[in-house]
C-alpha cells in the first residue's frame, strides 16, 4: 500500500490493520486519510490474502472526528475529472461509508479511546465495535451546530432504535463504553489491562473462520442501510445546505476553535 500522510499500514497472517496516526491530534481525521481508508479498503478487498480488515487508532483515541480546527486539508484537485467524479459520489464520507458496509471482508473497528465525529461514523460503518472499557463515544456534532452527520443518521437508528439514536445525535452527549454496549453500538468491551489479548484473540478467530460464508452474512445485514443510502444522502445534503453559514453552525465552529461554550440564537 502507498503511504498516506496520517495513516499506516500492516498486513500480517491475513489481517490488515490500517492505523489512524495522529495522536498528537486525536487522530483528527483530513481528506487524505478519508480517501487512503477508502482506496485501501477497496484493494483489500479484492486481494484473497487479506481475511480481516482492521481499523484503530494510534496513541490515546479511536479518532477525535473531522480536524475542524487544524483543516481538512485540501478536498479536490484541480483536475476538473476529479470533481466531477466526487460529485457523482456524493462526497468523500459518502464513498467511504459505502465501501466499508459493502467490503466482502469482515472490519474490525477497534475502539481504544475517544471515538468521535466522523471516526465515530467511521467505526458504525464497520461489521464489529470492540472497544477498552475506558472508551468514551458519541457523535457531540450537535454541540458545534454542524448537522454533516456522513450516514450516521440512517445507521445509527437501524442499529440502536429510533429512540436513543435521536438522544445521542440531537444532544450530542457522550456515552461510555459499558452504556455503549448496553445499546448494541459496541459488540465486545474488554478491561484495558486485557485489550491487546482479548483484541488479538478475537481477530484471529475471524481470520481463520469461513470469510465466503462471512460476506455474504454480511451482504445480508447491510442490505437494507446500502438500498436506502444513496437516497438518504441526497436527502441529507439538502438539508445540510439550509444550515451551512448559519449564524449557529458559525458560532459553534468558531466556540470550538477558541475552546469557548457556545452561545446559540437559533438563527
Amino acid at each position: 500500500m502507498e503511504d498516506v500522510a496520517g495513516l499506516t499500514f500492516d498486513l500480517t497472517d491475513g489481517v490488515a490493520t490500517i492505523t489512524l496516526n495522529r495522536p498528537e491530534k486525536l487522530n483528527a481525521i483530513r481528506w487524505a486519510m478519508v480517501y487512503g481508508i477508502t482506496d485501501w479498503v477497496t484493494a483489500l478487498s479484492e486481494d484473497p490474502a487479506v481475511r480481516v480488515i482492521v481499523i484503530t487508532g494510534a496513541g490515546r483515541a479511536f479518532s477525535s472526528g473531522d480536524d475542524i480546527v487544524g483543516g481538512m486539508g485540501d478536498e479536490i484537485s484541480a483536475d476538473p475529472a476529479d470533481r466531477i467524479a466526487r460529485t457523482v459520489t456524493r462526497g468523500p464520507h459518502y464513498r467511504l461509508v459505502k465501501t466499508l458496509l459493502s467490503a466482502p471482508k469482515p472490519i474490525v473497528a477497534a475502539l481504544n479511546g475517544r471515538t468521535h465525529g466522523a471516526g465515530w461514523v467511521i467505526a458504525l460503518a464497520c461489521d464489529f465495535r470492540v472497544a477498552r472499557d475506558d472508551t468514551l463515544i458519541g457523535d457531540i456534532r450537535s454541540g458545534k451546530a454542524i448537522f454533516a452527520n456522513q450516514g450516521v443518521g440512517l445507521m445509527l437508528p437501524h442499529l440502536i432504535g429510533a429512540s436513543r439514536a435521536m438522544d445521542l445525535l440531537v444532544t450530542g452527549r457522550v456515552i461510555e463504553a459499558a452504556e455503549a454496549e448496553r445499546f448494541g453500538i459496541v459488540q465486545r468491551l474488554w478491561p484495558a489491562a486485557d485489550w491487546d489479548r482479548e483484541l488479538a484473540a478475537f481477530i484471529h478467530e475471524l481470520a481463520v473462520g469461513p470469510t465466503k460464508v462471512y460476506a455474504s452474512w454480511k451482504a445480508s445485514v447491510n442490505r437494507a442501510v446500502l438500498t436506502e443510502l444513496d437516497a438518504y444522502t441526497d436527502h441529507e445534503n439538502l438539508l445540510n445546505v439550509a444550515l451551512v453559514g448559519s449564524n449557529d453552525q458559525q458560532e459553534g465552529i468558531a466556540s470550538f476553535r477558541e475552546r469557548r461554550s457556545p452561545v446559540f440564537t437559533g438563527s
